[in-house]
Parts: structure tokens; C-alpha cells; sequence
């Protein structure tokens, strides 16, 4: 992959080759451009963490996320061809900062798997550019993910 590549949300990116990677595209905020829906989170996976909030603990939660986003999603789609036409994408969701989402798991994922830093901003009108921090317990527990996926995977050979 030979691209730059970003992430952000809806409110805080103003420029850009903006692209949503929400499940909606953007229309609750009432985003228009692009949308690539192979990067959002399944329904039913996210209905699972949506309803579990304040049932189970926290950590538990997001690692439920994080794991079938890595085997529903993830492990299913050809990043380098879908964003093999872009320039300078930056891919788009509702959270921000370092509120936890889909799209950090995919910058992590991108970063892991093509070497490629994955910065995720704030971007105004003006071009005016401001970095955000991921939060860092994503990569660990992605990590985790994949190498349970794939022993699991091989053991079922």
C-alpha cells in the first residue's frame, strides 16, 4: 500500500478525500460524499456491544467488538484494493477522538498488516491539520485477536 491514509470523524474533518465507513454512510449528520460500507461494522455484532454497554464490563465489551470486527470484517475484505484508487483518504466515522471505534481497530489493522501510518485528525476548511491519539489498549488486544483467530483457524485443519 503505498497511500497515506487517515482517520477521523464527520464533525472534526471539514477537507479532504473525505470517504464515511459508517454502517449509515454519514446521514445522521447529514454527510454526502463517498462511503466505502465494507468498512463498517456489522449490524449484528454492533447491536450485541451497543445493548451489552453497562452489563458487562467494559473491557469484556470492547474485546467482543474488537474480535468479531477482526473476523466479520477485517479478515474478510482486501484493503489494499479498496483503497487502491484513493489519495489521501480519510476515513470517516461519528466518534470522536479517542472515543473507542471501528475506525481505530482499522488504522491499527492497516498499520499492522502494510506498514503504513495510519493518522487519525482533525482537519478544517483551511487545510489546518490537527493529530489525534488512538487509544493505545486497541493494538493489544488486535493483536491478541489475530493470533487466536488464526490458531483456532489452523487447529480446525
Amino acid at each position: 500500500m503505498k497511500t497515506r491514509v487517515f482517520t477521523g470523524n464527520y464533525e472534526e474533518c471539514k477537507a479532504g478525500n473525505l470517504i464515511s465507513i459508517s454502517g449509515d454512510r454519514g446521514k445522521k449528520v447529514g454527510f454526502v460524499g463517498r462511503a466505502i460500507p465494507q468498512f463498517a461494522p456489522k449490524k449484528g455484532f454492533w447491536m450485541t456491544f451497543f445493548n451489552n454497554i453497562g452489563k458487562i464490563p467494559e473491557a469484556d465489551n470492547i474485546r467482543y467488538y474488537i474480535e468479531e470486527y477482526y473476523k466479520q470484517v477485517l479478515s474478510k475484505i482486501d484493503i489494499e484494493e479498496l483503497l487502491k484508487d484513493e489519495k489521501d483518504p480519510i476515513l470517516l466515522c461519528y466518534e470522536k477522538g479517542q472515543n473507542f471505534c471501528h475506525r481505530h481497530i482499522l488504522a491499527e489493522y492497516i498499520e499492522m498488516k502494510y506498514n503504513v501510518k495510519v493518522r487519525d485528525i482533525k482537519i478544517d476548511e483551511n487545510l489546518n491539520i490537527e493529530e489525534n491519539e488512538r487509544p493505545k489498549y486497541i493494538r493489544k488486544m488486535l493483536e491478541d485477536v489475530i493470533v487466536e483467530y488464526k490458531e483456532a483457524e489452523f487447529a480446525d485443519d
